[in-house]
């Protein structure tokens, strides 16, 4: 049997208007730029204060002994992002309980509005959609070294690809999440844990849950809440590479689940498409797509609702993975 641990954690919900605009990245051909290729987009949202848990919630580990801490430079102010308006007051709170269990987190089912309804969006944040989702579970942080180095070694998942001299793989430390992975051997490790790759909208809903918030802890972009580029301006990164799973529990959204915005960029089960229409899924395309940006990222394309995609060769050091399965 199973052990079973329940977290708490404390919604602080506040309404923002915001300014958006698209933004482009591209890879370098050296291989350090930002892992996604194509066009990326940012959105912003309304804001919500902090979550915080709650008693009798499971508390979330503090790193290890002697673990390397990465140096961080002072947080971004506000003003430093183009795409963040002054967020309003606090309003209302409402407390969830979420179920934790060998290192997942099962999410309730629930409603909630996917993408923008706003005009000025990029338009592959829109049209915004109701979406209904039955209750999943997700990892509580992204896929580690040493998880997926178990999946090497049963020779059920390829060697990651040397792309960079920051991929993790080779970097001596198992807790550090893996990237330079493609697509399919992020859907091969998940295959492996006996999980698969959350779809969109299941990772959208993991970020933000049913609120307008644009990052997942509500608020501004901040490097002591997510390793990302420090500002939309500025080539310098919160980190020189991507810090170990958990270490940002302050970043984590409103169901406790860490590092979806920054680190590394996730891959998702879907196929990449320009509008968020209404309907199924496409079965098929050239692309899949890629949420919650990476340390390679500005904080603008690590929001909730920006999308990016990656081809079947993208392998680059801004991309990882987490895993969701079924009830």
């Amino acid at each position: 049997m199973l052990s079973r641990s329940t977290l708490t954690v404390v919604l602080v919900a506040a309404v923002t208007g915001v300014a958006l605009a698209r933004v482009a990245s591209a890879i370098g051909p050296g291989g350090d730029a930002p892992g996604a290729a194509g066009i990326a987009q940012a959105r912003a949202g309304a804001a919500i204060a902090g979550a915080t848990t709650g008693p009798g919630s499971a508390a979330l580990p503090p790193p290890a002994p002697g673990a390397h801490v990465d140096s961080e430079p002072d947080d971004s102010h506000p003003s430093d992002n183009p795409y963040d308006d002054t967020p309003a007051p606090r309003s209302a709170v409402t407390r969830v309980t979420v179920v934790a269990q060998d290192g997942m987190l099962k999410l309730p089912a629930g409603k909630f509005v996917a993408g923008s309804s706003n005009p000025h969006a990029p338009s592959n944040e829109r049209p915004s959609r109701s979406v209904t989702l039955a209750e999943f579970w997700i990892d509580r942080t992204e896929v580690t070294v040493g998880a997926y180095r178990a999946c090497v070694d049963a020779h059920a998942c390829p060697r990651p690809v040397r792309a960079s001299a920051t991929c993790t793989f080779d970097a001596g430390d198992p807790d550090l999440p893996v990237s330079c992975v493609h697509w399919s051997d992020a859907e091969a490790y998940c295959h492996f844990a006996g999980k698969r790759l959350p779809s969109e909208v299941e990772w959208e809903y993991a970020a933000r849950g049913p609120m307008a918030v644009a990052y997942p802890w509500g608020g501004s972009p901040s490097c002591t809440n997510a390793i990302t580029l420090i500002n939309d301006q500025s080539a310098k990164t919160c980190s020189p590479r991507p810090a170990r799973v958990g270490t940002h529990p302050n970043g984590a959204s409103l169901f406790g689940v860490q590092d979806m915005s920054g680190n590394v960029e996730e891959w998702t089960a879907d196929w990449y498409v320009e509008s968020l229409a209404p309907g199924p899924a496409p079965r098929a395309g050239s692309a899949h797509v890629l949420r919650g940006g990476g340390w390679l990222s500005p904080p603008s394309l690590s929001r909730t609702t920006a999308r990016d995609w990656g081809s079947a060769v993208e392998a680059g050091p801004n991309v990882g993975f987490r895993c969701a399965r079924d009830d």
